[in-house]
């Protein structure tokens, strides 16, 4: 009993170890893998509108073992709708919640259980519970000493509230890290729009630049289902795309540009996956960052006035001179305004001549500093 306790002292230090970067979550998982005969340990969740586990988070297992498992025994595997109900945070072993006499004759068992795993039963307790998905904490063993395993899923027990302390305080933390806030700031002062968006497609976080565009609903929008919706057909497309776990790890940053019926106004969106760690991707899943920044720094309507009779400019000219000062490339200028790149150049020629000026940063100058 004093080993048991000692034991669970000591994986308990892990949890919070792994969770402040003492040690890495993987020397937790081999040191819950080593409390069993023969074990096998895994942090992995069951979507149970899906027959395909997820499985990141292995010791003991080989990588055929898990693809398996993950492709194909997971939908036959007898535990897991059983693990239902059983209450999160409770410690059970296999036996418990199945007749091992049904287990040993089932193909999960005879062709990968012991054939594959060479093991013959499994401990495991729910950690987390959502409406669709159970995280859990499992280990597969070669005892089928029923005593000895349900003392091991009693240490289970014991971890659970430490285990979901961490992972709480891990998800949340990803929200509210000062860079995170810092970011906010300055995307407010851009006039720019920030929508972290979940892998349902659920608003996970936004700016106050956001929220306007929101209640505008342009160029981003709140379905009546609560899911986020684009108004740029690659945008969006780019947006499903990032938000499939294990999907768009290398690709870069995806712009493009979306104007409203009215042309009044124009967005330039970038769609962008954010680096997680991999037990909070594990956790929350992804997190993309739609990011929406007007086209002209200042409202079109309060300048384009003052600017038609000081400079001469036709209407044209002005967006073209606005687009220019924000900082806009004369081919992005091109595509936001639906003209040809020798078009664009062809304005932004006769702007520096009505307004005098050479270069960008002078026409900015002279545009947009009051």
């Amino acid at each position: 009993m004093h080993q048991s306790a000692e034991t669970t002292s000591h994986l308990t230090d892990l949890i919070y170890g792994s969770l402040f970067g003492e040690c890495d979550w993987q020397r937790f998982l081999d040191a819950v893998a080593k409390t069993s005969p023969d074990g096998k340990a895994a942090l992995h969740y069951h979507d149970l509108a899906s027959p395909v586990a997820h499985v990141p988070f292995i010791s003991g297992f080989s990588d055929a073992e898990v693809t398996q498992f993950s492709s194909h025994y997971a939908a036959v595997n007898p535990w897991i709708p059983r693990m239902n109900s059983v209450p999160v945070g409770q410690g059970i072993c296999g036996d418990q919640i199945f007749d091992r006499r049904d287990l040993i004759r089932s193909e999960f068992y005879n062709d990968w259980l012991k054939r594959q795993a060479g093991c013959e039963t499994s401990i495991g307790v729910s950690i987390i519970r959502e409406s669709t998905r159970t995280f859990i904490l499992s280990t597969a063993t070669s005892s089928a000493d029923l005593v000895a395993n349900r003392k091991a899923a009693e240490r289970y027990t014991l971890l659970a509230p430490h285990l979901k302390r961490a992972f709480d305080f891990i998800k949340k933390g990803e929200l509210v890290a000062p860079e995170n806030r810092a970011a906010r700031s300055l995307f407010d002062n851009l006039g720019a729009g920030i929508f972290y968006v979940s892998e349902r497609r659920r608003l996970r976080w936004s700016n106050t630049a956001a929220d306007s565009m929101l209640a505008a609903g342009f160029p981003v929008r709140l379905r009546s289902d609560g899911k986020v919706s684009i108004f740029c057909p690659r945008s969006a497309a780019a947006l499903e795309l990032l938000l499939v776990r294990g999907a768009g790890q290398s690709t870069g940053p995806i712009t493009s540009f979306v104007r409203s019926d009215d042309n009044a106004d124009v967005f330039r969106l970038t769609i962008v996956k954010l680096q997680s760690s991999p037990l909070t991707e594990f956790l929350e899943g992804p997190t993309v960052a739609v990011i929406a920044e007007p086209t002209v720094v200042m409202p079109l309507k309060v300048r384009q006035v003052a600017i038609m009779e000081n400079a001469n400019l036709t209407a044209t000219e002005v967006k073209v001179a606005l687009s220019i000062a924000s900082g806009n490339k004369p081919r992005e200028l091109a595509e936001t305004l639906g003209i040809s790149y020798e078009t664009a150049r062809t304005h932004l020629r006769s702007i520096y001549s009505k307004l005098g000026v050479n270069s960008q940063v002078a026409l900015a100058a002279q545009l947009l500093v009051s």
